[in-house]
């Protein structure tokens, strides 16, 4: 095995890095670009959150979910194909000839696609029992309340409905990797054979019956041995840039030794994805079942093979010394176009760390602890008034799992919000939007998030009213989950500025008619941020409770933080505002190069990184 990785070090570094480059330079943008046009087929220029479930259901949605699928298929087809030629090739000691194998891999490429295609088949086929569980426990366990209460109070039914879904994923996992271990030979099979998918998967399951014993315990100790790798590299990485922070700003080495930690990080991290899509790979093309699966070829000379290692060594560094120079680029253009902005902190739930969630003592200790402004849910009574509550229930907050569109305002506040906080918050009510906006009046802005639920009426118009009533629509903002109350307020109160919280979605971002994005720290991306920037609007980041988020956050350039920890955002703020512009670069290079840096020594605030940053 040792001999055979060796030999196919070299050559599969090289078609990693080439896939890599394909990938980021011509098929991501192909595939954004076409399924942007599928989306705007739909009338909108993005669908997010839980609209895709009804988009996707749609003639566009299953052309763009068909077409996202094929670009998928074909990928890691292509990927796991040139890994097989390349181990094949080096167990034949024969030598590596890159554009031999991509010659292959497009005139095979309707054959990769069929069993791509059958490999996602079986896969759907494995999901469905999982999402029939799911969707079973959901009935059976999760019924009496608020998804949300179940999520975060973790009550005993939630437990149960945990194990049974877990208990089925772990099953049908099992199951996906048996069949993976089984079919996996058919891919080379049908590159070097001339036989379609059907038969190379016949052949396959030929090849590898009576040897999953043996094959079994060899996938998952390479598995094992891979994970001890990756471990390893992240953590001496971490303590080499830990070393390099500590070096004076004002060394002139600094430049030369940043660029050179970045290009040695950049061949590690990938070098170790190259190993890591081979290792299944490795293991079935060592064994008896591809000496049986496969055509023997004959031994070639063996003079061409060091100069086939020259040439693979020299296209290597080629190709590693373009995503290092990409990363190098990237620190310094974010040095560039991220200048010195002000960064505002708004308390997620009006202050939800030191307080019970939406309350006026959540707003007080928000107001007490720095916050700009607070971002509240609000929702509707049965008789119309908007009161500031995040569930569709009070169950988790006050024990009673009415939901809100049957209870009436003074039903409502006649219930104690506060004690399953903390005894200290005895006898804390739900607030009224129009009782909480006058208390935040003068002091922090307000960001009202509507909450869409079964029996809405006219939620947008009476939250208007009330902003404006009491005087905070000119520093307030709106913001939501769904567009389509967006577009309500834009209609009747085009002067409130406007946010879309995001979770997930598909399309053109920028041609979405808000004034900013709220986006989960996922999505939150330096790129799309600087995208965002560049159309003039701002991003809000959530929800970030400790220094490390807040500080990835900040140096990605976002304008807002929603925390439910404010003292700890203001903190970080003043940490971050403290630094000079080789600090920043610096720590942009760790984050582009996905790398944590650790705490200085000094253990202080102003010129130390948060903790696992």
């Amino acid at each position: 095995m040792f001999a055979t990785l060796r030999r196919a070090a070299w050559p599969l570094l090289v078609f990693q890095a080439t896939i890599e480059l394909v990938t980021l330079f011509l098929l991501d943008p192909l595939f954004a670009l076409l399924l942007e046009r599928i989306v705007s087929l739909s009338g909108d220029p993005f669908v997010a959150n839980t609209a895709l479930i009804s988009f996707i259901l749609s003639p566009a949605g299953l052309v763009a979910a068909t077409t996202a699928a094929i670009g998928l298929i074909l990928l890691n087809a292509t990927a796991l194909a040139g890994i097989s030629l390349v181990l094949w090739d080096a167990r034949q000691i024969r030598p590596v000839r890159q554009l031999a194998i991509w010659r292959l891999l497009l005139w095979r490429l309707p054959r990769l696609l069929a069993i791509g295609t059958w490999a996602l088949v079986l896969s759907l086929l494995l999901a469905v029992p999982v999402l029939v569980i799911a969707l079973a426990a959901r009935h059976w366990f999760l019924s009496a309340g608020d998804i949300y209460f179940y999520i975060r109070t973790h009550p005993p039914e939630f437990l149960w409905a945990v194990a049974t879904v877990g208990i089925v994923v772990v099953a049908c996992a099992f199951v996906g990797f048996y069949l993976l271990v089984r079919l996996g030979l058919a891919v080379p099979i049908c590159l070097l054979r001339a036989v379609g998918a059907v038969p190379a998967l016949r052949l396959a399951l030929l090849a590898t019956r009576g040897r999953m014993r043996n094959l079994v315990p060899k996938c998952v100790t390479v598995a094992a041995a891979l994970a001890i790798l990756w471990v390893a590299a992240l953590a001496i990485l971490s303590q080499l840039f830990g070393w390099l922070l500590q070096r004076p700003i004002t060394d002139p080495l600094l430049p030369w030794v940043g660029t050179g930690f970045a290009i040695t990080a950049a061949l590690t991290l990938s070098s170790l994805t190259a190993l890591s899509r081979a290792g299944l790979m490795l293991v079935l093309i060592l064994d008896e079942a591809a000496d049986e699966a496969l055509p023997s070829l004959p031994e070639p000379d063996q003079t061409p093979i060091r100069l086939a290692r020259l040439r693979a060594a020299a296209v290597l560094l080629l190709c590693a010394a373009v995503p290092a120079a990409a990363v190098v680029e990237t620190a310094q253009a974010n040095r560039a176009i991220l200048p010195r902005h002000e960064i505002t902190i708004t308390a997620h739930r009006a202050g939800s760390g030191r307080a019970p969630e939406n309350t006026m003592a959540a707003l007080r200790a928000a107001i007490a602890d720095g916050a700009d402004a607070v971002e509240i849910d609000v929702q509707e009574t049965a008789d119309g008034k908007v009161v500031v509550l995040h569930d569709t229930d009070l169950r988790r907050v006050a024990g009673v799992a009415r939901p809100i569109w049957d209870m009436r305002l003074d039903e409502v506040q006649a219930l104690d919000v506060g004690s399953w906080f903390s005894p200290a918050f005895q006898g804390e009510r739900v607030p009224t939007l129009r009782g909480l906006a006058i208390a935040a009046r003068g002091h922090v802005r307000l960001n009202v998030e509507l909450k869409r639920n079964p029996r809405e009426e006219d939620l947008v118009a009476r939250t208007v009213a009330v902003l404006r009533e009491t005087g905070v629509d000119d520093q307030a903002a709106i913001s939501s989950l769904d567009m389509g109350l967006l577009r309500q307020v834009r209609r009747i109160a085009p002067e409130i500025k406007l946010g879309l919280i995001l979770a997930t979605g598909i399309g053109n971002l920028p041609r979405v008619d808000v004034d900013f994005f709220a986006l989960s720290r996922r999505l939150a991306t330096p790129a799309v941020i600087q995208q965002l920037h560049a159309t003039g609007r701002e991003v809000h980041v959530w929800t970030l409770d400790d220094q490390a988020s807040i500080a990835r956050a900040m140096l990605d350039g976002a304008d807002d933080i929603l925390t439910g920890e404010t003292r700890v955002a203001v903190q970080t703020r003043a940490w971050f505002d403290d630094l000079n512009e080789p600090e920043r670069m610096l720590l942009r290079l760790s984050r582009a190069i996905g790398t944590k840096w650790m705490r200085q020594s000094n253990g202080s605030v102003d010129r130390s990184a948060p903790d696992d940053l």
